[in-house]
């Protein structure tokens, strides 16, 4: 349980610096720390969005000691994630630039450019997860309440 506090600590911490980080042009696309990778954040851009994500599960999965339930979301979350670069990727390859120009989205006040697609992206990955999490547990719910 002590690893799952560290993550969320870490996850906190680094989550101010991708702020001020994605408020700079020059440095939104940059790497972030090598700590910020396991947690799917590949750019400042991604840890905008991940580092709260992974603050809130791993507090609250910590408060509730359920490690558990902190590797289930894990799992999930890098499921989701991997769909979701590899469906990126494929559309880089084979598909043209997307209508939607990224002066037409809110976010576009504080990140610029293109960045604004990409956290777009992450943050329905991040609900999808959520929503995985919780079909297996409302599931579970409604099965075990079926054989009682």
């Amino acid at each position: 349980m002590f690893i799952i506090l560290i993550i969320g600590l870490i996850a906190s911490v680094t989550s101010f610096a991708a702020f001020f980080a994605a408020k700079d042009k020059s440095r939104i696309l940059a790497r972030p720390y090598k700590i910020c990778e396991p947690m799917g954040s590949f750019v400042w851009a991604d840890h905008v969005i991940f580092g709260p994500f992974w603050s809130i599960v791993s507090f609250v999965t910590y408060f509730l000691n359920d490690w558990k339930l902190f590797l289930l979301i894990f799992s999930a979350f890098w499921l989701i994630r991997s769909s979701g670069e590899t469906m990126y990727w494929f559309f880089q390859q084979f598909y043209p630039r997307a209508g939607n120009e990224p002066n037409k989205f809110w976010i576009n006040r504080y990140v610029p450019g293109e960045a604004v697609w990409f956290m777009h992206q992450i943050f329905w990955q991040c609900v999808t997860v959520f929503s995985l999490i919780l079909t297996i547990y409302f599931s579970f719910l409604w099965i075990t309440q079926l054989v009682v």
